[in-house]
C-alpha cells in the first residue's frame, strides 16, 4: 500500500483542512466557518473517524456510524462552523467503501481510465445542502480495487480548478500529491488544497 499526502494553505489566510490516516482508513475534511469553526469543524470530524474507526478493516455500517459520531463531535467542538467529509475504508479484500458528505472528491485511476466516485452535495450555485453537522446524511459506494489502481481524496480547492482527466494524469507522478497541489495553486485556486493519493497493491 503507497499513499501519498499534500495539504497547502493555498491563497486563503487559514487553513481549513483536515486530513488522517489510520491503517485501513483515509480521510479528508474541509471547514466552513473561519478558523474558528471550520478549522476546528474538520480537525473535529478527522480526528473522530479516525478514533472511531481504529485500525481494523471496516465494513460500510462502521463507517457510516463514524460519521454520524463526527457530526456530534463537531457539534460539540464548534460554535457554528461546518465541514464536509469523505471517508475511504479499505476492507482487505480488495474492496474499497467510500462514503461522503459535501463536496470533497474521491476519483479512481485504473488502466488508461478514470471516474470520479462522488457526487457534491451543493446546488445549481455552489452551495453546500449537506455538511456535518447539520446535514450529515452521508452516500457511499463500495467498489472493486485492481493492483495499481489509484483512489485521489481530494478538496475542493483541487476539483474547483482542475478536471478530472488533469489530476489522474498526475498520478503517474512519483509524488503526486504534490503534483497535484502544485497544479491547482498553479491554475489559480483560491482555496486550500489537500489532496491524498491512494495506490492500491504493491
Amino acid at each position: 500500500m503507497i499513499i501519498h499526502s499534500c495539504s497547502e494553505l493555498g491563497r486563503r489566510e487559514k487553513q481549513e483542512d483536515a486530513w488522517g490516516l489510520g491503517d485501513a482508513i483515509l480521510v479528508i475534511a474541509d471547514g466552513m466557518g473561519g478558523y474558528e469553526g471550520g478549522a476546528a469543524a474538520a480537525q473535529a470530524a478527522a480526528r473522530a473517524i479516525l478514533d472511531e474507526l481504529g485500525d481494523a478493516a471496516p465494513d460500510l455500517d462502521a463507517i457510516l456510524d463514524a460519521i454520524t459520531w463526527a457530526a456530534r463531535q463537531v457539534a460539540e467542538a464548534t460554535s457554528g462552523g461546518g465541514t464536509t467529509i469523505v471517508v475511504v475504508g479499505l476492507t482487505g479484500d480488495d474492496r474499497a467503501v467510500i462514503a461522503w458528505v459535501g463536496d470533497s472528491s474521491v476519483l479512481w485511476v485504473g488502466e488508461g481510465e478514470s471516474e470520479r466516485l462522488t457526487t457534491p452535495h451543493s446546488d445549481e450555485h455552489g452551495r453546500l445542502t449537506r455538511w456535518l453537522p447539520d446535514e450529515p446524511r452521508a452516500d457511499f459506494i463500495v467498489i472493486d480495487l485492481d493492483e495499481g489502481d489509484h483512489l485521489v481524496l481530494c478538496t475542493d480547492g483541487i476539483t474547483d480548478v482542475l478536471d478530472d482527466e488533469e489530476i489522474a494524469h498526475l498520478t503517474a507522478q512519483d509524488d503526486p500529491a504534490r503534483w497535484i497541489v502544485d497544479e491547482a495553486l498553479d491554475a489559480g485556486s483560491s482555496d486550500n488544497c489537500t489532496v491524498l493519493v491512494y495506490r492500491h497493491g504493491a
